[in-house]
């Protein structure tokens, strides 16, 4: 029998600043878990993604083992080979297009792998065994490691330097935590041959909950992995402490009793899962959890027309804005870095997603190839948003008719550090299909002298930041998410098009002036202007090649705010992320850029992403789009912000325009 190991992914986060959890020998199988298999527990309650039923369901367990074996067998594995990404190779469009129920399902896998301080990739042919292709990459420092973070967030503990300063300064050692930090790249001058993370120490005394709210100031130390040693350790003068515990469970924070209001589906649920597709009123797509990108919706199609090919965040950037030696590492490619799929945290009911929620599992390679199984990390479920979806009371003849707004909600929440972000794909009765991102958890801090803003030390310490709480600042910082969104509206060949809302003025009319829709055609890839002339627009991709009954040519608007990076673009943190300094681009589809920072954003030099896919100037009229949005908010951090964040929501919306001659929630029955 092949057997999965069980771990709770929310669990993961208690031992590691990101994966603050216990997973103490990875790989290993305790007694609790060692006789539980896939086969046996099933990888939810409905049966979606027990096996392979699509040719694009994530790798099985049982696949995840046999390329193991075959990489084993063609002597590319040993007892030190670990694996960063074990992810599906994708058939392409037009095989996944053309694919039947029944058809013969070829099955491959993509591997980025470690051996020692070598990095290879390998293309691993599932279905008849064989090893394709096995190369060495140069320069590159993968997405960490579990066992990574873990050995690093120990080291500390070797230097007497670290050890003796926290001892003079009063704390007892085992308090101490240690959260290992990516460090970024700045230059020339950066040892990109070594493995490197930044020690953030925190004094975990008394603390239940809330592992931020004691930050140890003035002593930072960085790690080399390959090495497995402290090569740098940083001691400033001790400024600023805070002792004080902000856990934020109901005891701690004297909660309040409100009655419950519950969501439910009382005559059962209007999805389904048929053929490895999700089904919904006139939805239907399919859905996976990758590793690296987490949730990703594909095939999504609407009343028989398709919509988008696939959709998933790809990269996420998050800079923060202190220049302290601390701190301006601190620009964290939590995607390309860590890893949505594999910060995946355990749903809640009740509290994560209502009660009529369906939870499934996914299967995710550890750190040695074998396959976890992560319990209720995928929420599936209907809400009434309590809003008309439609409706008109008339005056005249006393009428009424109205519609309640259904809508589907697919959910995962990675939790990445400090942060926890609820990554929603909504479906509307009305078309639309929404991504919502809500951000909440905490604020990082740092400890300061200043207790409130009449301290003499107070404008010096909020410079980068606010005033959370007593000796505490919140430090100001971006979120950038770049979300790929491969559409392919009623079909694949499509363009882009930009509407512009042009004042227009009539000669000759006691009404001067009013606004047209001018649409400017986009010919070659690149970055989108939002504004021509500096007047309102939104972006459009359209199918010129058909039309509604209306003769109007189909297409889906992209509708959407979002801040936008104000860093430097020669700034290296900038660089690494070129793509958050606009908020839509768009390529042509080619199934190898995946990766708007790169492949290997971990210490890059933001040599390689979007700008030098750019830089080809290749067409996009009339052809196979990508569209990158970039969805994002600046956080001037507040005290409301703490001890915990509330949620704050940002959403992009693909809109049907000119796709139907009517309103297609128009024929919803009461």
């Amino acid at each position: 029998m092949n057997h999965v190991n069980k771990l709770a992914p929310t669990a993961l986060l208690i031992t590691t600043a990101l994966l603050v959890g216990c997973l103490d020998n990875q790989g290993a199988q305790d007694s609790e878990t060692a006789d539980k298999s896939i086969s046996s527990a099933g990888a939810d309650s409905t049966g979606y993604g027990n096996s392979v039923e699509h040719p694009l369901d994530a790798l099985t367990q049982g696949e995840l083992t046999e390329v193991i074996a075959i990489l084993a067998d063609n002597d590319r594995h040993d007892d030190s080979t670990r694996f960063p990404e074990v992810s599906l190779k994708e058939p392409t469009k037009a095989f996944v297009y053309a694919w039947q129920v029944g058809d013969a399902i070829p099955r491959a896998a993509k591997v980025v792998g470690r051996q020692g301080s070598v990095t290879f990739e390998a293309v691993v042919d599932i279905s008849n065994r064989t090893l394709i292709d096995w190369q060495q990459v140069e320069d590159v420092q993968s997405a960490l490691l579990l066992e990574e973070w873990m050995a690093a967030g120990e080291l500390w503990k070797t230097s007497k330097v670290i050890t003796d300063e926290l001892e003079r300064r009063g704390y007892s050692l085992d308090d101490i935590f240690a959260a290992p930090l990516t460090t970024g790249y700045f230059g020339a001058g950066e040892a990109r041959d070594k493995r490197l993370m930044k020690l953030w120490l925190l004094d975990t005394k008394d603390v239940h909950y809330n592992l931020f709210a004691k930050p140890i100031k003035g002593i930072s130390a960085t790690v080399d992995i390959n090495q497995q040693k402290i090569i740098n350790v940083i001691i400033d003068e001790d400024v600023g402490r805070n002792e004080i515990i902000y856990d934020y469970d109901a005891a701690s924070t004297q909660a309040r009793t409100m009655k419950k209001v519950t969501i439910q589906s009382n005559q059962g649920d209007n999805f389904s899962f048929e053929d490895g597709l999700i089904k919904w009123d006139k939805w239907q797509f399919h859905f996976r959890l990758d590793k690296r990108f987490g949730a990703m919706v594909s095939l999504a199609a609407f009343d028989g027309q398709s919509v988008a090919y696939q959709i998933s965040a790809n990269e996420m950037f998050v800079p923060y804005m202190s220049p302290e030696e601390e701190w301006k590492y601190r620009s964290f490619m939590d995607i390309g870095e860590y890893g949505f799929g594999l910060l995946s945290s355990a749903l809640e009911m009740g509290t994560d997603v209502p009660g009529n929620a369906t939870l499934l599992n996914a299967v995710i390679p550890t750190d040695n190839g074998t396959p976890a199984l992560y319990e209720n990390v995928i929420g599936v479920f209907e809400r009434n948003t309590g809003r008309p979806m439609w409706r008109h009371s008339e005056m005249v003849n006393g009428t009424h008719e109205g519609r309640a707004e259904v809508e589907l909600v697919v959910r995962t929440i990675p939790v990445v550090g400090n942060y926890d972000y609820i990554v929603d794909y909504v479906f509307s009765a009305k078309g639309l299909l929404k991504i919502e991102v809500g951000a909440t958890g905490m604020d990082a801090v740092k400890a300061a002298k200043s207790r409130n803003m009449a301290d003499a030390t107070a404008l010096e310490d909020t410079k980068v930041g606010s005033l959370v709480a007593p000796n505490l600042v919140g430090v100001n910082h971006d979120h950038f998410i770049s979300f790929r969104i491969d559409m392919d509206v009623a079909g694949i060949n499509n363009s882009l098009v930009t509407d512009e809302i042009t004042p227009v003025r009539y000669p000759n009319n006691s009404r001067l002036s009013g606004w047209e829709v001018v649409e400017h055609p986009t010919r070659v890839e690149g970055a989108m202007r939002r504004s021509h002339h500096g007047h309102a627009a939104s972006w459009r991709v359209v199918n010129k090649n058909v039309t509604n009954k209306l003769g109007q040519h189909k297409s889906y608007q992209i509708l959407g705010h979002s801040h936008l990076s104000n860093l430097d673009s020669e700034d290296f943190p900038q660089k690494r992320a070129a793509w958050s300094a606009e908020q839509l681009w768009v390529t042509p589809h080619n199934p190898e850029e995946l990766y708007p920072s790169g492949k290997y954003p971990n210490q890059s030099d933001g040599s390689e992403g979007i700008l030098q896919w750019v830089a080809q100037q290749r067409s996009v009229d009339n052809t196979d789009l990508v569209m990158w949005y970039t969805m994002g908010f600046h956080h001037v951090t507040l005290p409301e912000d703490w001890p915990i964040l509330a949620t704050m929501w940002h959403t992009v919306t693909l809109r049907p325009a000119f796709s139907y001659e009517r309103n297609p929630a128009v024929d919803i029955a009461r």
